[in-house]
């Protein structure tokens, strides 16, 4: 679907050229060609482009489910709750205003043109913006966001849980626990004029939105949320690490360590201040951690300490970081970090 390759935009007038479907070849007589091979575009059945499309919507609900990892494309719409929920390779989003867009894991880039006051939901490889103002957006990004001539635009922590939202995350190539959402590029920055802001707070939606949200069975609740909402430490903190190896499946590891940073951040006493994934095969050895039957490394900051941390943490199947090598961990990591968003 080559409208979504890049994101370089079409001028408008042609914009309905990029949707048109090629014309279909010229049957071929069965009877007369028995035997015959077929070509694959005779095989291969037609997509159906609206599908993957919204647009001109003003004033309504739409939910999109079935894209299984196809693009997709938003368009020209207004005051509207758009929802798609299901992962998805691209998404464009052109000339929305006044909308509530919640965006199912995305595999690959996010763009978000020629919008303005609009609340955006995402998780995704990559995001970008052009030509937007007064945005709002819940983010959970792999990596460094880019803002290109756009201005008042808030970023917060990405907090969300539906029944399928780990698969999609998993489906998408993406980790809950590895974000680069707390810096922004932005690409055309003026002196003396912030573009953006960073809150480390939880977007608050309008009751109008949450009971959208609440119809379609998602929470946007900072308990209920499959990403693990991080917050500033208070007092010391420490890491605790766990593999998956000896054969554990992806989806069963990632739902252990969901299980185990959910039960921190439902403790008073506790706080978690940040979490990573790490490829033990490419930075095992920065962390000095044998690579030998394992593959995955998720590691959780936690401020606080006591019985419950420990408890948590011993069910969970992690361990402490000693204390004397926190100091050097922490700066590895820092370093892997820094790999993995350049």
């Amino acid at each position: 679907m080559p409208w979504l390759s890049c994101c370089h935009r079409a001028p408008k007038s042609k914009r309905e050229d990029q949707y048109k479907v090629a014309e279909e070849p010229e049957e071929v007589n069965v009877e007369e060609n028995q035997g015959e091979a077929m070509f694959s575009w005779e095989r291969r059945p037609q997509m159906d482009i609206d599908k993957y499309r919204i647009h001109d919507l003003e004033g309504a609900t739409e939910i999109r489910r079935g894209i299984a990892g196809q693009p997709m494309a938003i368009e020209t719409c207004k005051n509207s709750k758009l929802l798609v929920l299901d992962h998805t390779s691209t998404i464009t989003v052109d000339d929305c205003s006044d909308c509530l867009i919640v965006l199912a894991p995305c595999a690959g880039s996010v763009f978000l043109r020629d919008c303005q006051s609009c609340t955006v939901l995402v998780a995704c490889q990559q995001l970008r913006t052009r030509d937007c103002r007064s945005l709002h957006i819940a983010l959970h990004c792999a990596t460094q966001p880019i803002i290109e001539e756009t201005s008042d635009a808030i970023f917060h922590p990405l907090v969300l849980h539906y029944d399928a939202f780990v698969d999609d995350l998993i489906a998408a190539r993406l980790s809950p626990f590895s974000r680069h959402s707390t810096s922004v590029h932005d690409f055309t920055p003026e002196k003396g004029s912030l573009h953006y802001k960073i809150s480390r707070e939880a977007l608050e939606l309008s009751s109008d939105y949450a009971s959208v949200l609440a119809s379609q069975r998602l929470l946007a609740d900072v308990n209920d949320s499959d990403i693990p909402y991080c917050q500033e430490p208070f007092g010391k903190s420490h890491y605790f690490q766990a593999v998956n190896s000896d054969g554990e499946q992806r989806l069963t590891f990632v739902k252990r360590c969901q299980k185990v940073a959910q039960a921190v951040v439902a403790s008073p006493p506790l706080r978690l201040v940040s979490t990573n994934e790490i490829d033990l095969q490419k930075h095992g050895s920065k962390l000095g951690i044998s690579t030998k039957n394992s593959s995955t490394l998720v590691v959780l900051e936690v401020s606080g300490d006591g019985d419950v941390l420990e408890q948590i943490m011993t069910d969970g199947g992690f361990e402490k970081v000693p204390e004397h090598s926190e100091s050097t961990f922490a700066s590895s990591l820092a370093a892997i970090n820094q790999i993995m968003l350049s």
